[in-house]
This record gives C-alpha cells, sequence and structure tokens, in this order.
C-alpha cells in the first residue's frame, strides 16, 4: 500500500509540472469568460445585477461642423524625462508615450526594455480620445504646448512637472499635467478639458493605454502566463485576450486598474478623481485599456495614476492601489499564494545577505528542508520498517489470496505488532506538497530571477540550462535517492519507478534553472539524510 501511495504521489507531480506546459502548447490559451461587470455598448442591454451599466455613446443633436485638425506644421517636439528606474519620452503631438523605458532590463537582444510596441503607428500610449472623430484628431494630432522639453531627476532633485497645454482655434481647450518622482513607477497624472462652445456636443473622453504596453517580452516559459488587457474591478480580476474583444467593455464599480501585463512587467492606469469606468477596446486587432472621464457640459477634469515597471512583488505591495494583483501564479498558483509571498520574502532576504539568487534559492532550499526534517525522518524510518515486514506481508498475502478480509485483518495485527504504518511514508510527503507547490510557482513567475547569474554558464536563473547540466544531475540525484530507498512493491511497480528519473529529467530540460537547481538541491539533502537514517543511525 504504502509504495502505492508513493507511486501515486510521484506521478501525480509528474502530471502537475507537466500539465501546464502540455496545455499551453497543444490547446493554446484557455478561453476567458465575458465578465459579470462588462457590457457592450453597441448591444446596449440592461443593467446587471451586478450594479454594471452600459456607457452608450450618446447621439449629438444639431452638431456644428467643426475643421478636423490636421497635424500641426511645427516640428513634432519630443520631451525627455529621466526619472532612475524609468526613461520616458513624451511627444508634444497629442501628449502620448513615445519611449517607456527601464533602465535596469534588458532584453534577450540585450537592449533596455521599452513597454511601448507600435509598429503599426496605432492609437499612442496616453492618448486622448472622444466620442466625437473630429474631436478625437484635435486632441491627438495637435501640439500642445510643453512647459520644459527635458527633466533629469536624481537624489538632490525627486521629484519633476510637466505641463502640455493646447488652445485650439475651436475652442477646445486641453491641460495635461504629469508629475514624476525619482525611482517611482507611479506618475501622478491630471487632465483638463474645457469646451464650452461645444456644450451642445455631450462629449465625452477617455484616455487609453496601449497598444502592447506592458512590452513583448521573450520567455521560455510565458506559455503559461497571460500577457495583454487587464482589468481588477470590484476585487476580480479578469484577463482580456485581443481575440474574445467583440466591443467596448465597460468596468465599473470598485474599479482599482486598468492595464497591460505580462509574465515580468505591467503598466496600469489607477483611478483617483472625474473617472467613472475603465474600458476594454480593440483597435485593429491590438487591444487597449483605458479611463473614461465624467464629463459635464462637454468638459472634464480628471485625476489619475500610472504605473510602468517590473512586477515585483515588494515594489508592487510598496506602492498600493492593490497593484500586487498584476501579479497571477497561474490558476493552481493562486490557490497556495499565501505561501507564495513568504517563500519569495525569504527568497529576497537571503538575496540582500549573498548577492546572488542562486545562492539565495539554495539556502531557502536548505531551510525549507529543515523545517521538514523531522517529517522526513519519520517517513524514511517507516519505509525502513515496512522494507522489514515485507517478508511475513508477502507470506500472509499468499496465504489469503482468497480471503481479502482475513488478509486485511492479519496484516493490521502485522503492523501493529511491528508498530509500523502502511501510509507512513507518504502521509508526511503529502503534507509537503502546498509548499512544494508554492515554491515552484514562487521561482517560476518571480521576475527576480529574470537576468540573475549564478555560477559558471548560468548566467540567466529564469532560463533554462543551455548545456543540460543541472537537469542531468537532478536525473541523476533522483536515481541515487531511489535506490536508496527500500523496495516494497511488486516487481512492475519498481520498473515504473525506476523510470521516473528520465522522464523528470527530459521535463525539466526546459524548466528555468532557479527550478532544477532547488530540486537537485533538494535531492542532494534528501540523500544525506536516507543515508544518515538507513546506514548511520541505530533509530
Amino acid at each position: 500500500m504504502e509504495n502505492r501511495l508513493l507511486l501515486a504521489f510521484v506521478l501525480s507531480l509528474a502530471v502537475f509540472v507537466g500539465w501546464g506546459y502540455f496545455l499551453a502548447k497543444v490547446q493554446g490559451p484557455m478561453p476567458v469568460q465575458e465578465p459579470v461587470m462588462a457590457t457592450k455598448d453597441k448591444q446596449a442591454p440592461a443593467p446587471q445585477d451586478t450594479g454594471s451599466t452600459p456607457s452608450t455613446p450618446s447621439s449629438p443633436q444639431s452638431i456644428q461642423p467643426v475643421a478636423p485638425a490636421p497635424v500641426d506644421s511645427l516640428p513634432e517636439v519630443l520631451i525627455q524625462v529621466s526619472a532612475g528606474k524609468t526613461h520616458f519620452t513624451i511627444s508634444n503631438r497629442g501628449g502620448v508615450l513615445k519611449q517607456l523605458q527601464l533602465p535596469r532590463f534588458k532584453s534577450d537582444s540585450g537592449e533596455v526594455i521599452d513597454l511601448i510596441d507600435n509598429p503599426d503607428h496605432l492609437t499612442g500610449a496616453l492618448a486622448l480620445k472622444a466620442n466625437d472623430p473630429e474631436i478625437t484628431s484635435i486632441l491627438q494630432n495637435a501640439n500642445y504646448e510643453p512647459s520644459t522639453t527635458s527633466i533629469v531627476l536624481d537624489e538632490n532633485n525627486r521629484e519633476g512637472r510637466l505641463t502640455l497645454t493646447l488652445n485650439h482655434p475651436s475652442g477646445l481647450q486641453v491641460i495635461r499635467n504629469y508629475t514624476f518622482r525619482f525611482d517611482d513607477y507611479l506618475v501622478d497624472m491630471s487632465t483638463q478639458i474645457s469646451a464650452p462652445s461645444m456644450a451642445n456636443r455631450n462629449l465625452q473622453y477617455q484616455v487609453v493605454l496601449g497598444p502592447g504596453m506592458g512590452g513583448k517580452i521573450s520567455s521560455q516559459t510565458d506559455y503559461i502566463v497571460f500577457s495583454g488587457a487587464t482589468a481588477f474591478a470590484n476585487n476580480e480580476r479578469t484577463e482580456n485576450p485581443p481575440e474574445d474583444i467583440k466591443d467596448t467593455s465597460y468596468f465599473r464599480g470598485d474599479l482599482k486598474w486598468m492595464a497591460f501585463q505580462n509574465k515580468y512587467f505591467g503598466s496600469a492606469l489607477i483611478p483617483q478623481q472625474g473617472t467613472k469606468a475603465g474600458i476594454v477596446f480593440k483597435e485593429k486587432d491590438q487591444a487597449f485599456v483605458g479611463l473614461e472621464f465624467e464629463s459635464v457640459q462637454s468638459s472634464a477634469n480628471a485625476q489619475y495614476l500610472m504605473y510602468a515597471g517590473t512586477k515585483e512583488l515588494e515594489i508592487l505591495e510598496n506602492e498600493g492601489h492593490d497593484l500586487v494583483r498584476l501579479i497571477d501564479y497561474g490558476w493552481f498558483g493562486n490557490k497556495f499564494a499565501f505561501l507564495v509571498k513568504p517563500l519569495l520574502k525569504v527568497l529576497a532576504f537571503f538575496y540582500g545577505l549573498t548577492g546572488n539568487y542562486g545562492w539565495s534559492i539554495i539556502f531557502l532550499t536548505i531551510i525549507i528542508k529543515l523545517l521538514f526534517s523531522p517529517l522526513t525522518h519519520k517517513s524514511f524510518k517507516s519505509m525502513k520498517g515496512m522494507q522489514k515486514v515485507q517478508p511475513y506481508v508477502k507470506i500472509i498475502q499468499e496465504r489469503n489470496k482468497d480471503d481479502r478480509q482475513k488478509m486485511n485483518e492479519e496484516l493490521l495485527e502485522l503492523y501493529k505488532k511491528h508498530k509500523v504504518n502502511p501510509v507512513g511514508g507518504c502521509l508526511p510527503m503529502v503534507l509537503q506538497i502546498p509548499v512544494f507547490i508554492a515554491l515552484y510557482h514562487a521561482l517560476f513567475f518571480s521576475i527576480e530571477l529574470r537576468g540573475a547569474p549564478f555560477i559558471g554558464w548560468i548566467v540567466d536563473l529564469s532560463v533554462a540550462d543551455p548545456f543540460y547540466v543541472y537537469p542531468v544531475l537532478m536525473g541523476a540525484t533522483m536515481f541515487l535517492q531511489q535506490r536508496l530507498t527500500p523496495s516494497v512493491g511488486d516487481p512492475m511497480q519498481q520498473k515504473i519507478m525506476m523510470f521516473l528519473p528520465i522522464v523528470f529529467t527530459f521535463l525539466f530540460i526546459s524548466f528555468p534553472a532557479g527550478l532544477v537547481i532547488y530540486w537537485t538541491v533538494n535531492n542532494m539533502l534528501t540523500i544525506t539524510q536516507q543515508y544518515y537514517i538507513y546506514h548511520v543511525s541505530k533509530a
């Protein structure tokens, strides 16, 4: 019985670590259900019980035509903002973001990460929109007057402000303020739009993020992580794949943010005052998110924040606004998020001591092994006891092969006499499963490992070992661990167990090196403990 439980545990573990990869490669992304708080503006359905109501653009009557705003003949001015951890390039034409670079991070090609990705020249990031195409043209194509063309922040100059002002001949007046802080991924923003001459138009305004905000960052393990438009409203995180976006979706109620995110980076618009809804829509094949402003007589005054940066746990927690929910550990990992976060913090603590995440993983593995050492010791002693009584078990099974009830009674009496428990070897391991799953996801989704070197040829713990040394070493330690484990099952079960190290070796070839190092070190510690119990200890 014990061997069957052990076999079931190991096979379940193999299914667990391989299922996500299989699902993504064979089936593609999981479909996302339509959010209950989101309704479509074109269909204009009746309000739902969730309190969400559609925001149907009004059809203005007696609109006096306004001349479309051509692109100004004056040259475009690019404002450069260096804020330590971020570098912004903002165009005075529409006040949109041209570049949003994170100097701390490099792409696979060695270039500085840029969260802006707009090769098709669609609507720019932080562009303003209206429910009137002529007004939208003015908002996005007119040249605003910048208060400065360069901001450089440092330890002695920690805050800078940029103001873009537009006084258009049509009577449209716009003031856009951006407040940057040194080494802070949050930007304070406000937008004031005044259109007294257009009060009869019932204009509605939006600020949008997209396309590609969050960046297309290559990763060997992105297949298990959703990348794209995400909303967090009414304590529900809603992912919006482009193929599922048909019309504009509105998110109301307790709206925390509208964001783009991938495995490691994210950008979000956070409503403060003067906003009434979050939006998700699609332009061509690209998804956009945004905030819709409250408007009175075709004028609006809104305050909001923009977060654009890394998805490091500590940073997101310090920034507040529930930005920590940008991090998603997958359906399975989220069930153990209460363990994932403490493990990440312990990992960060050891990094503060060692300055290397590879050694931090090793020390964390040792700590976990020490905490579970009593359970593991009990498990191995139970296996050792089961090995001793195995000859008697076979005799009882052979003698009572036609009477199962009597066989079970005699087996229970045998276990009681020798003080062994047939499930004692597996139960302690089962109790460790939640911790393993939490650590698995902590290492798998952690940006802290991205670009973090260890020793020798391991220059990035977040990607696979290029020479397969650690996967092979992991398989070897797993094989040695099996050789030290007492064999108490039938020959067929033993042969299946012997193939598992090979299966795991090929499975772990594509896994991040940090995960493989954890498993390898854990195996080596287990082997040491097994040797002590079976060959040194007399207990």
